[in-house]
């Protein structure tokens, strides 16, 4: 995703959740997923902005469970986004 395309990331988000879906992919294993391409993004990544800086900083002090449930709020936003 382009820079500048971040506005359509609820639309991309969702698109990915039906091709998931469609691939037999459940919520739980979408989760583990975006916590696991989180971690590699935290490792790796150097935050462009300092929203991306803070977010990166949330990551980091999350524990497994918080970690977790930011991944649930972002699969939701995706869903809730099917929805309109």
């Amino acid at each position: 995703m382009r820079k500048d395309d971040v506005r359509d990331f609820p639309q991309e988000l969702a698109e990915t959740i039906i091709d998931g879906s469609k691939h037999g992919i459940s919520d739980e294993l979408m989760i583990k997923g975006m916590v696991s391409i989180g971690n590699l993004l935290g490792r790796f990544v150097k935050p462009d902005s300092p929203e991306e800086a803070i977010m990166k900083e949330m990551w980091e002090v999350a524990t497994d469970e918080e970690k977790n449930m930011m991944a649930s709020l972002v699969l939701r936003i995706g869903k809730n986004r099917l929805k309109n």
